[in-house]
């Protein structure tokens, strides 16, 4: 079974979505990627501009608008949704948002199309008696080369982490 793992960054934690990314794992080897995200002049709240916009601009394409993201992220979705494990790092509020966005777009075709369930990095963690807010970086084996904050990036770096902590079992 492969890992769908993705990633989302907004405008503040309950703020609109302005960059995406995700990925497909299959034994522990990214196969597909995907990253899109707005212009970064979206971004209002003063942290996710300090932390969050440089690790994202320059190393995701830029999409024209919020819905040709959406749209994108989507279509990527639905082409590996098929025996792939969805996996987010912490689900809520930013990723299970993405998805309803997603969804919103076009309630009467996508409404049954969401991952179920959606999984969570942390909730795994947990349950293998690792510290939840563990540094993803420093506890998986190979993290991804694009800075923390990056949706891409950090989609490879959770894709891996849950590889580890699965025991390569998906």
């Amino acid at each position: 079974m492969k890992i769908f793992c993705f990633d989302a960054e907004t405008d503040g934690l309950y703020g609109e979505v302005w960059a995406i990314g995700a990925v497909v794992l299959d034994d522990d080897m990214v196969t597909h990627s995907f990253g899109y995200r707005l212009d970064a002049d979206v971004v209002t709240d003063p942290w996710v501009r300090r932390c969050v916009v440089p690790a994202v601009v320059g190393h995701i394409g830029t999409a024209e608008s919020r819905e040709q993201m959406l749209d994108g992220f989507w279509e990527f979705w639905t082409e590996h949704r098929d025996d792939a494990l969805a996996v987010a790092d912490f689900g809520a509020p930013v990723e299970a948002g993405l998805f309803r966005a997603c969804v919103e777009l076009d309630r009467e075709n996508r409404q049954w199309l969401g991952p179920y369930p959606l999984h969570e990095l942390g909730t795994a963690l947990l349950a293998a008696g690792v510290d939840p807010d563990v540094d993803r970086r420093a506890f998986c084996s190979r993290p991804s080369d694009l800075p923390n904050h990056n949706p891409v990036g950090d989609s490879v770096t959770s894709g891996r982490c849950w590889w580890q902590v699965m025991g390569g079992r998906t």
